[in-house]
């Protein structure tokens, strides 16, 4: 098992943006000869009959749907018609995060970045509305006056309506948690450009009021990575900070959005400053993965014995993830793995090595999950360049947690459900953030009364 395939990011990233362009740019009547069209199909069978895992399928399905569809692909005469043979070859698969993106979206994709310039703030679909969730202190958004619970009702000339409204085109947005993680995606991407330039977005404000403001796009925080794999030049961001309740409840808080190398100081450095509190939550809400073996190497900062968060399953090789006692702080000096209550926030956009790490600890009795189900897309993938130019997007590995539950198409279900609603988020409130503060404060009661 190498890093390459642990990365469960690509799927999402390049599915989702695949998708979304692809309403934009669409692809008809490219001729193809029967010669490039044979050769296109067969690469695109033979690389999934070497990867997948499960091998009686391959041996079954899989055949049968070389035997079926074979025929159908060489008589194409359009690049098109070719894609929907394979479409439905992929399609018979029983699993999910297996696609082919037409040649011309996977060009743009690579050519047409939307800049990396960042707003300051975050947002989420609630209730068919794009809703302000966090303005980050000192960002453009901040500086502009911009409150959680605003609408977003247009970026620039593009309006949110016409952005659902492609969303809606996305088969994968038919569903709703489907919906929330792919219109995520396009209003992330709008909310986006060349650092230093001006973005014009048009809010409702508390009262439903118009408001326009100009938006200062900067620099974003945190670190760029280099591409890595199969991923493309990320902006990580992390942040920790320590929380006290009215009743003197002391909780740390922990949150970024990959699962990267260059983060992994700042989370143990993270810990080691807040394992005087009284409990610690990591947010991993809009964490869309990263680094499988990751997950197992943070759990270990609140597991006091080894013990297995899943299982991933390649065509060859078996990687369980292993929590290892973290048994040392930053500075080398002794320590144990916090033991403290601990809670995970969860969202639409919660996917892969998030997932893993949320789930797997949960099925461990480890964590109490908080806010809502996780993006259920948890499988790592690659892309392959098909010999006519499409693109094959695959997975390549199996994942299940402790339990043998599966975590792809199903996702992470909180232990509590919180959503935010415009109603707490105006007021000032994070429903998910106040229910895991509210539990560590029940919890440290409890301990307090056992004694």
């Amino acid at each position: 098992m190498t890093l390459r395939i642990c990365i469960a990011l690509a799927a999402i990233a390049l599915a989702a943006s695949a998708s979304h362009a692809q309403t934009r740019h669409p692809s008809r009547g490219r001729p193809i000869t029967p010669a490039l069209a044979e050769a296109t199909f067969d690469s695109a069978w033979s690389v999934i009959d070497h990867t997948l895992w499960d091998t009686t399928v391959a041996n079954t399905l899989w055949r049968q749907a070389r035997a079926d569809l074979r025929p159908r692909a060489l008589r194409a005469r359009t690049a098109e018609e070719l894609r929907d043979v394979m479409e439905e070859m992929v399609g018979r698969l029983p699993y999910s995060h297996f696609e082919v993106i037409a040649g011309e979206v996977s060009d743009s994709l690579s050519a047409a970045p939307a800049g990396r310039g960042d707003a300051g703030m975050e947002v989420r679909l609630v209730g068919g509305r794009y809703l302000v969730t966090r303005v980050e202190p000192g960002g453009p958004a901040a500086a502009a006056g911009v409150r959680p619970g605003w609408v977003v009702d247009a970026v620039g000339t593009r309006t949110a309506r016409r952005i659902l409204e492609l969303v809606g085109q996305v088969p994968a947005a038919k569903e709703a948690r489907g919906r929330q993680l792919y219109a995520w995606i396009a209003m992330t991407g709008a909310l986006k450009g060349p650092p230093g330039t001006r973005l014009r977005v048009r809010f409702l404000d508390g009262a439903d009021r118009p408001v326009t403001r100009e938006l200062a796009l900067r620099e974003p925080a945190g670190a760029m990575t280099e591409k890595f794999g199969n991923l493309p030049t990320l902006a990580i961001t992390w942040d920790s900070r320590r929380v006290r309740a009215a009743d003197g409840t002391t909780a740390g808080v922990i949150r970024f959005n990959y699962w990267m190398p260059v983060v992994m100081a700042r989370l143990n450095a993270a810990v080691d400053s807040l394992r005087d509190t009284d409990g610690m939550i990591v947010d991993l809400r809009g964490n869309l993965g990263g680094l499988g073996l990751m997950a197992s190497g943070f759990a270990g900062h609140f597991l006091d014995r080894v013990d297995t968060l899943g299982v991933m399953r390649t065509r060859t090789t078996t990687l369980y993830l292993v929590s290892n006692p973290r048994r040392v702080d930053t500075q080398a000096r002794p320590v144990r793995p916090y033991a403290g209550p601990l809670a995970v926030l969860t969202d639409a956009m919660t996917g892969s090595t998030s997932e893993f790490f949320a789930g797997g600890l949960q099925q461990l009795g480890r964590v109490r999950v908080f806010g809502e189900p996780s993006a259920a897309a948890a499988l790592p993938a690659l892309a392959v360049k098909l010999p006519d130019g499409d693109v094959l997007l695959h997975a390549v590995a199996d994942f299940t947690g402790k339990t043998g539950k599966r975590f792809e198409g199903i996702g992470v279900t909180p232990d509590l459900a919180a959503p935010p609603t415009r109603a707490a988020l105006l007021a000032g409130h994070d429903p998910a953030l106040d229910a895991a503060l509210a539990w560590i404060a029940e919890t440290r009661r409890s301990r307090a009364s056992a004694r």
